[in-house]
């Protein structure tokens, strides 16, 4: 079997590793001419982390990130709403952490950079019987057993091969950014105003990322800085949120956006990570559903008797669960979005202080779920 990974990010390193430990041929192409370590902060809840144990990298990951005890929930003001304990019951058994998109990457990349192969793109892929022909951007035309788009949230392979491509515009700007400030006494805090958020995450000793957003509706003006964007938005939050995006040096700015595609695959066209099923990350779960994506996918190729029959199973596995990520996270979006109206904050705020975290309840499904398997 021979094995074509569309994309050098999470997904698709994490695929590569996998598939070499289970000796399949695979090659690893990335259209840029270096990993891509853009991007803030990268959170690991504890589903992640049993499955980076599984893999052998939790030791590793643990050298690099800062371990969280608990979530806070507050107005923007910061007047405390509801918290909860990642210490506690299920959600004791691993270790919850945050660290930096930069330091992860490191770590999956560590021994394979050189099979990379950097600056390399599909053109088109013609679908034969049993494989598929794919010609690359310098010419060249080779055939796989099988073509794996983990090229993320704007996938060229779901947008050339795939029936329903379009992503769902959420209407929300996010920005996001790491800062240096203390984090002695600092937990990850997730600021709630009208039909706008914004949140502090320690990744590092004395090292925040912070992420916020707003509904395109209520934002009055977008400018060509980002930094004039955010200050304009959250102008009337807590003093800390303002020093934190004064002292911020490069700040990413985009669309949220999910996936609306349930295909799966397509002949043999399998999508993994965001290019399956990118969404909000109202429930950080990128990079543990990334990790559900690759060892079931490895599984499938391995036990099954095809790899016609393999695809079959891992979307019979995996569709339930990413259909249900994907909700979610939409719905804690949603969720936000009452604060528009007086009386929908007076609604939002008395949910979060009865029910706690929205997310730390989907954690704990998910870990629920995870032992069952």
């Amino acid at each position: 079997m021979k094995v074509l990974i569309v994309g050098a990010g999470i997904a698709g390193l994490l695929m590569y590793r996998e598939l070499q430990c289970h000796g399949i041929e695979a090659d690893l192409i990335e259209k840029q001419e270096a990993l891509n370590n853009l991007g803030a902060g990268i959170c690991l809840p504890g589903n992640a982390m049993k499955q980076f144990e599984a893999l052998g990298l939790k030791q590793a990951i643990l050298a690099k990130a800062h371990q969280v005890k608990e979530v806070r929930f507050e107005t923007h003001q910061r007047e405390l709403l509801a918290s909860a304990s990642l210490k506690q019951g299920i959600l004791a058994q691993q270790p919850f952490v945050a660290l930096s998109r930069q330091s992860l990457m490191e770590i999956l990349s560590e021994g394979i950079e050189n099979q990379i192969q950097f600056s390399r793109s599909i053109v088109n892929v013609t679908h034969k019987q049993s494989s598929q022909l794919v010609r690359f951007n310098d010419g060249s035309l080779l055939e796989y057993d099988l073509v794996i788009g983990a090229d993320g949230m704007n996938s060229n392979v779901r947008e050339s091969l795939f029936d329903m491509p379009e992503l769902n515009d959420l209407d929300v700007t996010y920005w996001r950014f790491i800062v240096e400030m203390p984090t002695a006494s600092l937990e990850p805090s997730y600021l709630v105003g009208e039909s706008d958020a914004f949140m502090f995450y320690p990744i590092g000793k004395n090292q925040v990322y912070c992420y916020g957003q707003a509904a395109n509706q209520q934002i009055k003006a977008l400018y060509h800085d980002h930094k004039k964007s955010m200050l304009a938005v959250f102008k009337h939050y807590h003093p800390s949120v303002i020093s934190a995006i004064n002292n911020a040096t490069t700040i990413s700015q985009g669309r949220l956006k999910s996936v609306v595609s349930n295909q799966v695959y397509c002949k043999r066209t399998v999508l993994i990570g965001d290019a399956l099923h990118g969404c909000p990350p109202s429930l950080q779960q990128g990079v543990a559903q990334a990790l559900n994506d690759v060892c079931v996918l490895s599984k499938c190729l391995k036990n099954a008797y095809s790899i016609d029959m393999a695809l079959a199973d891992f979307k019979s596995i995996r569709l339930k669960e990413v259909s249900w990520i994907v909700n979610e996270s939409n719905k804690i979006i949603r969720l936000a979005q009452l604060g528009s109206s007086r009386f929908g904050r007076f609604i939002r705020n008395v949910l979060i202080r009865l029910q706690g975290p929205q997310n730390v309840k989907a954690w704990r499904k998910l870990m629920a779920d995870q032992e069952v398997k």
